[in-house]
Order: C-alpha cells, then structure tokens, then sequence
C-alpha cells in the first residue's frame, strides 16, 4: 500500500545512514519516493528500486528496467551510470528492509510479534500460537502457508517462501496493522535471518523449536546454519523473551533478554509429561510453576507435543493464562499438510511436509505403533538443494517403512533419475518401487495399499505447485491422492 504522500529520499539515506549502511550518496535527496521495490518486474512509478547481488541474479543487472517502469531514484551495492539519485550502501538486502519498514511506516511498533525459528515444527508451531493468541487479540500468523488471517483461515494464494522478502515482509506488516490485527506470528528461516529481511524489526518474543540438518547447500555447514538461526537473539526487544527448547542441545547456551525453556519429559521452566500418544491425539500433563494441567492434544504426534509447548511458552511470555492456553490447545486446528488425513477408511492416506532427516524419523516413529498393517511411505528430495541430506532421509525411512515409493518432490534443474539415486543409496534391503513422476507414484502406492495399511505421501504437504525446471505447475496432492483412492475404488 502506498503513502498518502511520497516522502523524501533524505529521510530514508538517514535511516540508511544510522545503520551504518551508506558509503556514498551520488544526486539529489529531494527526489519523491512513493514505494520500495527490488523486484524490475513489479517497479512502479515513483519507486526506490534496491539492487544487490544475490545466490541466483545480480540486481543491478535489472536497474535499467525499473527506470524504464518510473523508479525515481535506486540504492545499489556499487555506483552505476544511471541519472538519477543513488545511494550506494554495503548491504542491499538490509537497506531494503530498513528502506521498506521505513516507508511503511515501521508497522512493527503497533503490532506484538512473535518470530519463530528451528529447522521442523515453525509451521505448526505458529499455527498453534495463532490460535492460542486468538482468543485474547486479533492475530495473523505469515509464513510457509501464507497469511493464516486472524479468522484462522490460511490463504493458499500469498504462500511464498517461508518468510517474505524484505519489501513484502514490511506490506504484511503494514496490512495487518491496517486491518485491526494486534499480533503477528512468523516464521524466522534461516535464510530470511543471513539475508536480512526483518532488519529494523524488533520482537517481543523469539522461539527456538529444534536443529538439524537442511539447508546446507546454501549455509556450507551446521554451525553456519545454527549460527543463522541465532541471528533471532539480535532481533529480540529490550524487554523481550526468549523461548527456548531446552530439550534440544542445540540451544542449550541460547538466552534472550528473559528466557523461557520449554521440554517434554525433561526439566525446563515449562513441561510436558507424562505424554501418551494415540490415533486420535496426544494426551499429556502441562506443567507450570508447580501447576498440572490435564491436555488432550487432537494432533497425531509426539512430536507435536513439543510444537505445543514452544506454543504455549511463547503464549506465556506474552501474558496469557496457563488454564486457558490448557484449554484452547484442546481445540486445536489441524495444521495443513502436517500428518493431514486425505482419507480415513480400511486404508488410511496421511499427507505431510516432512522433508528432513529428522522430521522424516520423527513423524515414521509416530505412526509405526498407530498401523495394524504395512506403513507405505512415499517420497523423494528436492532438487538444487541440499543433497547431503538424501542418504539420511531415506535411512529413515528404511528403519520405519514396509514398502517405499521413491519419486520426486521438487526436482527443479536436477535429472529426477539422478536425486532417486541418491536416496536409494541410503535405504538398504527395504523393498522399494521407483516412479519419478509422482502423479504416478502416488496411484501405485495407494493401489498397492490393502486393508489396515496406512500411506504417507511425505515432502509436499501443503504445497499446491511442483517445480519442475524452472516452471511450477499445479500439483494439489491432497486431490490427486483422492482421485487415486476413488479410481482404485471403481477399478
């Protein structure tokens, strides 16, 4: 949304200027600024356009274009011979973020927000603290499924990358702020975190669910990607908290202005135990400051029970009661894609994101106890991303599976042929089928499935697209997967 009126480019080099951002300033302050933009493609007349260079393109490449689209002035990484006003900085994506807060009206100061980081369980733990939230103050969660409104309803069309560029991050913002929303749930990756794009934002809670391995192609190593992660504690307020998985060695040294640690059947600040999983949900004790409070969680999943606690950690640190957060976790909402029943019959479909070694072990080991019969996991990797982690995911799923499908997830500009291999490498003697296409893998594992069996359609989850190349196509697997169970049905 754009300003009433535009507003100077002084005032935003001045912003600039105190992060310690600006090495040079090249033409005029007075031009009229109207909007940020980093993308050519949507540069508006009246835009500063930020440029920096970046894993895939170089922006300053494109600064040509979002002159010709009316970009009144631009901020770059290095001087270029343009003939307009250009603020050259050291860091394009952190100017940008600053650049946007501050044309945006820094949103950030009328909302409370909560950011969330980990490697599995940010999606379903924001999801939860969206709803425990809500029945105290209008809140909206922004993350892997998209805006998730303060009427808890998910809007598949503004899902994106986990956390949203640094001038889409500041609209959202900006948005709720302007539609009565008080509170904002996020997810913080770890990309989002290394490339800056809440700069100039400041939470007033920070939660740290787990660590393991992802993302590597981009980070190089585990203490490159945790130190990522860490980046949160920059962003937490003065007077904010930090919520933290104890039970996670991982963050074991990690505080925050006020801390709060979170564990299930381990001592922390607040617990769960007792902890007894079933078909239709988590029972367990919710223990604080001495109080025991009876939860029967409707999430399949032990491991939901820890994604409930950083939940109702973060709930906690922002003032709420600890009976009523007890009685809302009790009415939580199934989160989409995560172990999300597609149907429920002598053969049970579940769908989840699972995409990680540990998250692949943590959701098998849940349902291996729940199948009377064979658990058929279907699954692949994804492609141009970390390929380390193939071996490890499917040994995972060889120490909990009867039958496997390896297929594709994502396979981008990798051969499919070529990722299947690689995962095949790690599942030793369990039996497996290969099908790269998988529209195809899907009919042939639930075609394969017989009375009691239980299929997991693992990787996707909630996605609605498939990349392949460079193109995504439109790829809903919860309406494939029902197509296939009615089409086996009428054979």
């Amino acid at each position: 949304m754009r300003p009433p009126a535009p507003r100077d480019l002084e005032g935003i080099t001045r912003v600039l200027r105190d992060a310690d951002l600006v090495t040079e300033v090249r033409g005029s302050e007075d031009a009229a600024v109207y909007g940020v933009s980093h993308d050519s493609r949507t540069t508006a007349e009246g835009d500063l356009y930020v440029a920096w260079r970046g894993t895939v393109a170089d922006g300053h490449d494109f600064v040509p274009q979002a002159l010709r689209a009316g970009a009144c002035a631009v901020v770059v990484e290095r001087p270029l011979a343009v003939d307009v006003p250009q603020v050259v900085v050291r860091d394009g994506r952190a100017a940008a973020a600053l650049a946007a807060q501050w044309i945006a009206g820094w949103p950030a100061s009328d909302l409370t927000l909560v950011a969330i980081t980990g490697t599995n369980g940010k999606t379903t733990t924001a999801f939860l603290l969206r709803h425990l939230l809500a029945g105290t103050r209008a809140t909206a969660a922004i993350g892997t499924l998209g805006v998730v409104g303060p009427d808890g309803v998910a809007h598949p069309e503004t899902a994106a990358l986990t956390t949203p560029g640094p001038v889409d991050f500041a609209k959202l913002l900006r948005s709720c702020v302007d539609d009565g929303v008080v509170a904002v749930v996020f997810e913080a990756s770890s990309h989002a975190l290394d490339q800056h794009r809440f700069d100039g934002v400041a939470v007033d809670t920070a939660v740290f669910t787990n660590l393991s391995q992802d993302h590597l192609d981009y980070h190089g190593d585990m203490a490159a990607y945790r130190a990522a992660k860490l980046r949160l504690i920059e962003h937490v307020d003065a007077a904010g908290t930090a919520v933290v998985n104890i039970g996670d060695p991982a963050w074991a040294d990690v505080s925050g202005p006020n801390t709060l640690t979170f564990a299930v059947e381990a001592d922390a600040d607040l617990q769960a135990e007792d902890v007894c999983p079933g078909p239709d949900g988590t029972r367990f004790d919710l223990v604080w400051q001495g109080e025991r409070l009876p939860v029967h969680l409707p999430l399949v999943g032990a491991f939901n029970v820890e994604n409930a606690l950083a939940a109702a950690g973060a709930a906690l640190a922002l003032g709420c009661d600890v009976a009523e957060i007890a009685d809302r976790l009790e009415s939580a909402p199934q989160i989409p894609g995560r172990l999300e029943v597609v149907v429920d019959g002598p053969v049970t479909i579940l769908i989840d994101f699972a995409h990680t070694p540990a998250a692949l072990e943590r959701v098998l080991a849940t349902l291996r106890p729940l199948v009377e019969g064979r658990l058929i996991v279907l699954f692949g990797a994804g492609g141009d991303r970390d390929a380390a982690k193939r071996p490890p995911m499917a040994a995972a799923v060889s120490r909990h599976a009867d039958l496997v499908i390896l297929t594709s997830d994502n396979p981008r500009t990798e051969d499919p042929e070529l990722i299947l291999d690689q995962l095949e490498a790690g599942l030793g003697d369990v039996d497996a089928l290969r099908h790269p296409d998988r529209r195809a893998a899907i009919r042939t594992a639930i075609g394969a499935a017989v009375s009691g069996d239980l299929v997991l359609l693992a990787g996707k989850g909630h996605e609605r697209t498939q990349t392949v190349g460079t193109r995504k196509l439109p790829f809903d697997e919860v309406a494939i997967a029902r197509e296939a169970w009615a089409a086996r049905g009428a054979a």
